[in-house]
């Protein structure tokens, strides 16, 4: 049971790192763009790019939803974005599943064994 359980939360942990190295690197990838984008069109350009993000402002679940959409303003928004789905979505629901796959099987196995003994 124990080594069961231990699979499922490396796989889980797995799962939740490369969620969270998404995002780090969605947060990278705009950084660079911006130096980029500093270095091709100056401050103006700069300035106009940070004004239309700043413009887009959503909550982070309509965030969540935008960046699968393909209606983001920026591929790191994107990368981002699937970071996020991996990390509260899909580690936690991925979690629930294993448990309660988990707590069936424990559930037949004792019912299982209640028969044997009678």
């Amino acid at each position: 049971m124990s080594n069961r359980f231990s699979v499922v939360a490396a796989l889980m942990s797995a799962l939740a790192a490369i969620g969270c190295a998404l995002v780090i690197y969605g947060c990278l990838l705009e950084q660079q763009f911006q130096l980029h984008l500093l270095q091709t069109s100056g401050i103006a350009g700069l300035d106009a790019y940070l004004a239309k993000v700043a413009s887009h402002q959503l909550s982070f679940a309509s965030f969540m939803v935008e960046s699968l959409s393909g209606d983001g303003y920026a591929r790191s928004a994107f990368v981002q974005g699937v970071g996020f789905w991996l990390v509260f979505v899909l580690t936690p629901v991925a979690a629930l599943i294993s448990a309660c796959a988990l707590a069936v099987r424990n559930r037949t196995i004792s019912r299982l064994r209640l028969v044997a003994a009678h």
